[in-house]
């Protein structure tokens, strides 16, 4: 025994017989129907449809035979499917592959063997059809001429479940996709991206319970409002994926609630069809399909199968032009209904006209025939759904009237057609004979199957002028260009953007492309050429920007990318697209120009900047200032990462940094020290933002000033005003003492005038020891001199003791201080004495600011259970909006002119504000216009900061 051979295409072959769904499924009547002729139509013992796998052979149909399989290695089958041509064992006694094969030798004791190998629509030989016998016989080639034509039928029963899997993919042909759609109920929807609008058809609306008028205006929020919200966020992700490119088409399952309330599953798929000038996307086209209901859809099209390879006998033999494959069908029908008469009419208003016929010269009827719908069969057939049948016209409801009738006509069927869901016409067959047979489910089946086929015929030549409609639209042109080995070329097709681009026609260009290479700017030209050749060379895909002369002289630049075939006349065929990029490419050359500016300041800046990798910390790119500060060269600083310039004090400040640009994308100015080459250190104020490259990486822009000088500057500021303000206190302190004795009258009574001048005097010398007081203040801050002594506080104490220290400042502005909150026990951990001297500027400033007579109230509250605050409120004009963001900065005064009214360093509020957060408080403000200001201190609550 010889074990049969593995095909050389075995893993291919293998995997066409999984995708017919055949193996191991349930019996096909049909199969068993064309085996039992085959055991018939021979005489023999058994006929079987065997599949082979990789290990068995199974049997999908048999007939004599109870097993369902036997090894691959002992089949008969494995050898028949090695070659195309039907195997034949006349006996198997005397065949060296087979004599001593345990299925000759043993039952079912096989002597005879036949098999013709069953192909896929690939190609691939998947099993047999073969008849088998206990006798020797003799097989003439009439004899393998019949087992191939059963053969041929059973392919044709097998192909027709790869046929049923292309209707149920989008992207299967028009006219195959297009069947599905009518028997599936597939809803279809099309998005206008600019505005919104949305247009479905009724079914869409029908699988989701509702009419579609009842979700009237259709917009894409009537879609939104549908989908299940936990769906939404992954669908508009396909969608950008679709509309960036990353994908072919947008396709995604989610939910839709019905209008009864509960889910329904949808398969959605859609497409971007085109794009506005400025590269906008402009309307997305698909479909809905309810999976939910995908199991009684596959049933129905198991049913439809029953007749389909009738109607693939008549689509697959048919060839010619829509009217010729449209006429012979009509012929091929009418064969088989047994019937003579076979006619496609349009309806057209109120008349039907005849647009194809198939009849014997003897019937008066011709294309362009016209009647009048009402009094003919016809009326009834558009008055109900279904097939309508009449097997005798005796019975005629429109009796004399009845133009078929009047024609001699007997018999009759038809059906309506559609063409993309709307009404066409009629599609029916008539004889002058009463058809003596009834019309049956298959002829039903079959007729629906045909004016489905018609329908796509007829909607395929609808969407192709459609297609040609969006060609002409689009921004560019589509083409084949063909290119001979003797050098001449042409368009066999070009869209209408030719003429846009090229000036044009595209029939100008199908004999000759010479015109549209006229047209390429010269200095360009070579590239073009060479590119065409060097693509044409190795088959590879052709892409080329260039520049085109336009008939004002001007140029235009294009954009062109196609891939190369090669035919077997050694002439090379070009399918790609070309299109304007005029707009991109004078964007192109101002980014880098743009580029180059900043690449300019970049290097110019006399302020330090480096990039980093945000994450590694690795330098990128450095400019001179930053170089120069350090001492580094280039080379040295891009082997570093920024925390060798860091001394390790200032890791928590960096890292602070680093949290606020992971938070905002940016960080604030804050200053540290630098560390040169040398090991010195300088001062710097540093800043940044966070951006990202066109890879997504995370990439940190530093800002590195050199403040050094500024540094020495603000220390000879604060020792200059140190020295002055203790240089003027000790002989201002004598000079206001003398003032307030001669004011007070120690040397007697004064002239009038003395006495003015000696009180303008003195008040003016308290005002200038309050400046040095405040100045001193200031520079104790700023230098961590002043000494705090925080313990625990009576807070209603401390404000009462700061009011009355304030009275008399009220008093005399005829201000009145008024604390409104009950006495209640709030103790607050703080410094009596800089509390009472931060809340007492908060007083000075409300009395300075409230108008004579006025009133100036304070309140006690808990903010947190933490904090406690005073609130210190005035009725005074209010704060000025563009002031508010310096009211707590050094000499801030919202009114800084010489001649302001109400005086003041403008050193309160700051010293205010420092004095608090650095006993643990924090200070702000409320103001609105013409209705005061409220000034607000928070301090830590004495049990809580205790447990602290």
């Amino acid at each position: 025994m010889i074990t049969p051979l593995i095909p050389a295409n075995e893993w291919q072959r293998l995997h066409a017989l999984l995708k017919t769904g055949l193996l191991d499924s349930a019996p096909d009547p049909q199969l068993d129907r064309l085996t039992n002729i085959a055991q018939q139509s021979f005489g023999v013992d058994i006929a079987l449809v065997s599949l082979i796998d990789s290990r068995r052979q199974w049997f999908k149909s048999s007939q004599g035979l109870d097993a369902s399989e036997t090894g691959r290695d002992i089949s008969f089958c494995g050898h028949a499917i090695l070659n195309q041509e039907v195997l034949v064992v006349e006996n198997a006694l005397e065949d060296p592959r087979f004599f001593d094969n345990p299925l000759v030798l043993q039952a079912p004791h096989i002597r005879f063997y036949a098999g013709a190998p069953l192909c896929t629509t690939a190609g691939y030989r998947i099993g047999t059809l073969c008849i088998i016998d206990s006798q020797v016989r003799h097989f003439t080639d009439q004899d393998v001429a019949l087992l191939r034509k059963l053969a041929d039928c059973v392919e044709e029963q097998i192909n027709q479940r790869q046929l049923v899997e292309l209707r149920h993919t989008l992207e299967a042909s028009e006219s195959r996709a297009q069947l599905i759609i009518e028997g599936a109920g597939v809803g279809t929807w099309q998005w206008n991206m600019q505005t919104g609008v949305c247009e479905f058809n009724e079914p869409w609306a029908e699988m989701l319970g509702y009419r579609l008028q009842e979700l009237a205006p259709l917009t894409i929020d009537t879609w939104k409002q549908l989908v299940h919200p936990d769906d939404l966020a992954a669908s508009y992700i396909l969608l950008e994926d679709h509309l960036a490119g990353k994908e072919p088409a947008y396709e995604y399952r989610y939910r839709m609630r019905h209008q009864a309330g509960h889910w329904v599953w949808i398969h959605s798929r859609g497409c971007l069809l085109g794009r506005s000038e400025d590269g906008r996307p402009m309307t997305m086209y698909g479909t809905h399909i309810n999976i939910t209901a995908e199991r009684v859809a596959l049933e129905q099209l198991e049913r439809r199968n029953r007749a389909l390879s009738l109607l693939n006998r008549l689509a697959f033999e048919l060839s010619g032009t829509l009217d010729e494959q449209i006429q012979q069908a009509l012929v091929l029908s009418c064969e088989y209904l047994r019937l003579d008469i076979g006619i496609v009419s349009e309806i057209i208003g109120d008349v039907y006209a005849v647009r194809w016929v198939a009849a014997p010269p003897a019937v008066d009827i011709s294309p362009g025939t016209r009647f009048v719908v009402a009094n003919t069969y016809c009326q009834l057939l558009l008055q109900q759904t279904g097939i309508l049948a009449i097997s005798h016209m005796g019975g005629s409801p429109f009796q004399q009237t009845d133009c078929y009738r009047q024609m001699g006509l007997e018999s009759y069927i038809a059906i309506r057609l559609e063409v993309g869901g709307q009404l066409f016409g009629t599609l029916n067959f008539s004889s002058v004979a009463v058809r003596t047979e009834p019309f049956d489910d298959t002829d039903r089946m079959f007729l629906g199957l045909l004016a489905h086929w018609l329908g796509e015929l007829l909607n395929n030549k609808i969407h192709q002028e459609r297609l040609n409609k969006l060609l002409d639209q689009m921004p560019g042109m589509l083409y084949q260009y063909r290119r001979w080995p003797d050098g001449h070329s042409c368009f066999p097709y070009s869209s209408n953007g030719i003429k846009l681009i090229y000036r044009v026609t595209p029939q100008r260009v199908q004999q000759d492309a010479s015109v549209v290479f006229d047209q390429v700017y010269p200095p360009d030209l070579p590239q073009v050429i060479e590119s065409v050749h060097a693509s044409e060379e190795q088959l590879d895909t052709w892409y080329a920007q260039y520049r085109v002369l336009q008939a004002d002289g001007s140029l235009r630049w294009v954009e062109g990318r196609a891939h190369p075939e090669r035919l077997e006349d050694g002439s090379t065929i070009w399918h790609g697209y070309l299109v304007d990029i005029q707009s991109e490419k004078e964007a192109e050359l101002a980014l880098a120009a743009s580029e180059q500016r900043l690449r300019s300041l970049f290097e110019l800046s006399s302020i330090g900047i480096a990039l980093n990798d945000f994450y590694s910390g690795d330098f990128i790119d450095v400019n001179q200032a930053l170089l120069d500060a350090t001492g580094f060269d280039k080379e040295q600083l891009l082997t570093m990462d920024y925390r060798a310039l860091t001394p390790g004090q200032y890791q928590y400040q960096d890292q602070l940094a680093l949290e606020e640009v992971q938070r905002h994308g940016r960080y604030a100015p804050y200053e540290k020290e630098y560390l040169r080459r040398d090991g010195s250190r300088f001062p710097v104020r540093q800043q940044g933002m966070l951006i990202k490259d066109a890879n997504g990486r995370a990439l940190l822009w530093s800002l590195v000033e050199d403040i050094s000088e500024l540094k020495k500057v603000e220390r000879m500021q604060k020792e200059f005003v140190a020295t002055v303000s203790h240089e003027l206190r000790t002989p201002l302190t004598s000079i206001t003492g003398s003032l307030g004795l001669l004011e007070q009258g120690v040397l007697g009574k004064l002239p009038h005038k003395a006495e003015q001048l000696i009180e303008v005097a003195y008040h003016n010398s308290k005002r200038l020891n309050l400046l040095i007081n405040d100045l001193l203040d200031i520079e104790k801050l700023a230098a961590g001199k002043t000494h705090f002594d925080i313990r625990a506080h009576d807070l209603h104490e401390l404000v009462r003791e700061a009011i009355a220290m304030n009275r008399p400042l009220g008093k005399g502005r005829g201000v009145q201080l008024e604390l409104i909150t009950k006495p209640a026990r709030e103790m607050v951990l703080t410094d009596k004495d800089r509390f009472i001297q931060a809340l007492s500027n908060l007083q000075a400033n409300a009395i300075k600011y409230s108008p004579a007579q006025g009133k100036v109230t304070l309140t006690i509250e808990r903010v947190d259970g933490k904090q406690l605050r005073v609130r210190v409120q005035d009725q005074g004009e209010g704060i000025p909006m563009d002031f508010r963001p310096r009211i707590f900065e050094k000499f801030a005064q919202a009114d800084s002119s010489d001649t302001r009214q109400k005086g003041g360093t403008g050193l309160g509020l700051a010293i205010t504000k420092d004095l608090i957060e650095r006993m643990q408080g924090s200070v702000g403000f409320e103001s609105a216009p013409g209705q005061g200001t409220c000034f607000w201190l928070d301090v830590p609550a004495a049990e809580e900061s205790a447990q602290r």
